[in-house]
């Protein structure tokens, strides 16, 4: 079932909401969407899911620019009141990649309402002001319509995937439209990114009950993002896939839903 929020900025938020139990909210990455998680959320069951596109990313609307973690987790917060106002309950907040920082933003602000966290491998050493001239770059490939190569700049210098990654899958888009639409919610992470900083400390005043998930063979600074986290929060359980990478809610779905229901299982 979609539904539609509108954010404290008054940005138009869609949602779906599937199954009955628990409410477990999921914030998709970069270059994501409402399906993102539905390969994990199938393996979940007897929980409700709630799937929400970030603003900027359709069919959710585009927000104000410049983009910042804080407009995104004071939406997160919106979905959260929603979710609580509608089935009386807190929710599991799961988090990929950029999704999983704006979990972290938004339960280091106010843990009301969230029953737990499960994050996989939030980009926090790759935030912070060195992107700003890559900002610059992105931007003018945009304005001269040349969005794969913005987005060969997003993944080779925001998200630093390997080269050989990137040559194995070359980007490629279907139409004009498309590439401004997928640059438009990439450019917009971008600038969140380049607004933060790689202050991993700030999130040791969590305590609610965490859940860290990666890939063994995920590229730096990934891995070490995820060490200083379990640094800080000495309380967080943490599963590793060593034979998978950043992509592993995308190729081992199964394995993730299972490590998500045990944690779900412990709260």
């Amino acid at each position: 079932m979609h539904s539609e929020l509108r954010a404290a900025d008054d940005t138009k938020l869609v949602l779906e909401v599937a199954g009955d139990g628990p409410p477990v909210v999921f914030v998709h990455g970069s270059n994501g969407g409402l399906d993102s998680w539905a390969a994990v959320a199938r393996h979940l069951a007897g929980y409700r899911i709630v799937r929400y596109a970030r603003r900027n990313h359709p069919p959710s609307d585009i927000g104000n620019s410049p983009n910042s973690f804080g407009a995104e987790a004071a939406d997160l917060r919106c979905v959260l009141n929603s979710v609580a106002e509608s089935f009386g309950a807190g929710a599991h907040i799961v988090g990929g990649s950029y999704g999983a920082t704006v979990a972290l933003y938004t339960a280091v602000a106010d843990a009301d309402r969230i029953a737990s966290l499960a994050l996989f491998e939030p980009p926090l050493l790759l935030s912070g002001a060195h992107l700003l001239p890559v900002l610059d770059r992105f931007r003018q490939f945009c304005a001269d319509r040349r969005y794969p190569e913005a987005l060969e700049v997003f993944a080779r210098e925001v998200a630093c995937v390997p080269a050989e990654v990137i040559s194995a899958t070359p980007i490629t888009l279907p139409s004009e439209e498309a590439g401004r639409t997928i640059t438009a919610s990439a450019g917009a992470d971008l600038e969140a990114m380049a607004g933060d900083g790689q202050d991993v400390d700030r999130w040791a005043a969590i305590t609610l009950p965490v859940l860290l998930m990666q890939g063994g063979q995920s590229w730096s600074p990934l891995p070490e993002g995820m060490d200083r986290l379990a640094q800080v929060l000495p309380h967080a359980q943490r599963v590793v896939w060593p034979d998978q990478s950043h992509f592993a809610t995308a190729m081992v779905p199964e394995r993730v839903a299972e490590a998500l229901e045990e944690f779900f299982a412990a709260v």
